[in-house]
């Protein structure tokens, strides 16, 4: 078999070579799973074995060098740099395909390769079954720790650790959602209640040390990569693996790599429906553009009231049914009970925390259901800071937007007070609006010069980025007029007002140039709630400007997205879906 990949390879190294950019940064990181022999053995995850040879034949034609941990480590140290166009090739989960398909072509190309596997399913019997997912697989499915050993001798092959146990879901909240078990402060039916922040650490430790023990044994030495499952952590997940004694940690963010940010290496994770032009695409990572962006602003006031839990899910099963037939692809949830006010002290809220009364344990259920049945690309949580610091004061703020975050799976925070950190950097040079440079802005921003609302959102965005580090941003402009030269370069989105000319609103922005391709989609405009009609024709006028973000976020219980009619719901999502083409009720 080895032989007859190796001829493979030879046959196909005369292919014509595509182009390709320098990527601007330190190294890429690519991920694999299972590689198939034939394209009938694809699955989602998997790719075919003569797709992986045009990629590595597509490498060695434009200059990309495969690099080693050992190089990140020396590059780290400064004892040798990496090359222009470093590339990490790893595969996870540890399938035997690793040795039979890909083992032979890393011989034949002389590349090093990172395989990463899971502890407790390398622990079967031979002949015994893995739980693996929903199934049951034989052991043999995955790697033996024989081949492991003789391909780590080879000097191509680093052993990662994928956890020990963590490769698998668990009870996340009251209602059964089972959530990753990295990231998921677990529930427990029986006692009703949730691990508190030691019981959490100390699960992920002790998984943690059983991995590297095992890998020691095995191998001769502990592993120093970890690649988190599922590509969910947490802030003291990273803490725990940097105790525990990994170095390289890999996640599955979409992003460029940097020797300064290893304990958090994003990675481009190649499909089955991926050609070899799309990866070659990915790699470069251009700056984005213009994104279609459709918000939907949802609260959970009509939920909560449901008598039991089956009214409850039928009401949210109401609202995911709404997201979905108007085509929203983001979703801001309100985290606390509607206020009359935003300086109303805040009553009572929808997630755990001993800080104010629990209407109910339900904001957890809502985002895990917008993220698996609405099919939302991500889920924002909104707490009006006004509100919450006079409900629990400054000195406890930190730890209410902290607890939001750690029982739920949310992607984002709305601050909604911060006209500082909306103007933050806005009137320098033009700013790149690629997420990671968003991210790289967020990590370096220094808050010294807030005050006032400013500084309190600060505070709440430190506290919730430390549970959830992969966290978006989103503000919410004071007015609805461009102030400044770029919008909000700390933001990921930023959400202007309604106004009763949306598409005079978006001329102003555009002869603002906020509504460049590469800036656009990080406008939002928020549509006028008077009629579907007002909304469609804003819409309109506002695309015809360049506009390309929209939110329906009517206030109070006006117009809630479950209560309108089929009718209604038809005309709204012929014109607001982000779908191509807009299913009709």
């Amino acid at each position: 078999m080895h032989r007859l990949l190796i001829l493979a390879v030879a046959l196909l190294l005369a292919a014509p070579a595509a182009e390709a950019q320098q990527p601007g940064t330190d190294f890429v990181t690519v991920v694999f799973h299972d590689v198939v022999a034939t394209r009938a053995e694809l699955q989602s995850d998997s790719i075919s074995t003569s797709e992986l040879i045009r990629f590595f034949d597509w490498l060695k034609g434009n200059g990309w060098t495969p690099i080693s941990l050992d190089d990140l480590d020396a590059a780290r140290r400064g004892a040798r740099p990496l090359p222009p166009k470093a590339i990490l090739l790893t595969f996870d989960d540890a399938y035997q395909s690793f040795y039979t398909q890909v083992y032979p072509l890393l011989l034949a190309y002389r590349y090093p390769a990172m395989v990463a596997l899971v502890g407790s399913w390398m622990a079967g019997a031979p002949g015994s079954l893995v739980e693996y997912g929903d199934r049951q697989v034989p052991r043999e499915t995955f790697l033996s720790w024989a081949e492991l050993r003789e391909m780590s001798a080879s000097g191509l092959v680093e052993v990662a650790s994928h956890s020990f146990d963590l490769h698998q879901a668990i009870p996340g909240n009251p209602q059964g959602n089972l959530l990753p078990a990295g990231s998921t402060w677990a529930y427990d039916p029986k006692t009703g209640r949730y691990e508190d922040d030691d019981q959490y650490r100390a699960r992920i430790r002790q998984d943690l040390a059983a991995a590297r023990e095992q890998i020691a044994r095995e191998l001769g030495r502990p592993p120093r990569a970890l690649v988190w499952p599922f590509g969910r952590y947490t802030g003291p997940a990273i803490a725990e693996a940097r105790a525990a004694g990994f170095i390289d940690i890999f996640t599955l963010a979409h992003a460029p790599d940097s020797l300064d940010r290893l304990d958090e290496i994003g990675r481009l994770y190649p499909v089955a429906a991926d050609q070899l032009r799309d990866i070659a695409t990915e790699l470069r990572f251009e700056p984005p553009k213009a994104e279609t962006v459709r918000i939907a602003c949802l609260a959970l006031d009509g939920i909560a009231p449901q008598s039991g839990a089956a009214a409850q899910d039928e009401a949210l099963g109401a609202m995911v049914a709404a997201v979905q037939r108007i085509g929203a692809n983001v979703v801001v949830i309100d985290a606390g009970v509607a206020l009359p006010s935003p300086t109303a002290p805040l009553r009572a809220v929808y997630f755990p925390t001993t800080l104010r009364p629990v209407a109910a344990d339900l904001l957890g259920r809502a985002v895990w259901q917008m993220r698996t049945r609405a099919g939302v690309d991500a889920v924002y949580l909104r707490l009006p800071l006004r509100a919450a610091r006079a409900a629990v004061g400054e000195a406890a703020l930190g730890r209410l937007y902290a607890d939001m975050y750690r029982f739920t799976a949310a992607d984002g925070l709305v601050l909604d007070a911060a006209p500082g950190l909306a103007a933050a950097g806005a009137d320098g040079a033009p700013s790149s609006s690629a997420p990671w440079d968003l991210a790289a802005r967020r990590r370096v921003f220094d808050p010294a010069s807030l005050s006032g609302d400013d500084k309190d959102s600060w505070i709440a965005w430190q506290a919730a980025f430390a549970i959830e580090p992969r966290l978006r941003l989103m503000l919410m402009a004071p007015t609805a007029t461009p102030t400044t030269r770029w919008p909000a370069p700390l933001a990921d989105l930023l959400l202007l007002p309604p106004t009763t000319d949306t598409g005079g609103l978006a001329r102003a922005l555009r002869s603002r140039q906020w509504l460049q391709p590469a800036q656009s989609g990080r406008v939002v405009l928020t549509l006028p709630d008077s009629s579907i009609r007002a909304m469609t024709d804003a819409m309109r006028a506002a695309q015809a400007e360049g506009a390309t973000a929209f939110a329906f976020c009517p206030p109070g219980d006006r117009m809630p997205l479950p209560d309108l009619d089929a009718a209604e719901i038809a005309r709204l999502s012929a014109t607001f879906s982000a779908a191509s083409f807009p299913l009709t009720p």
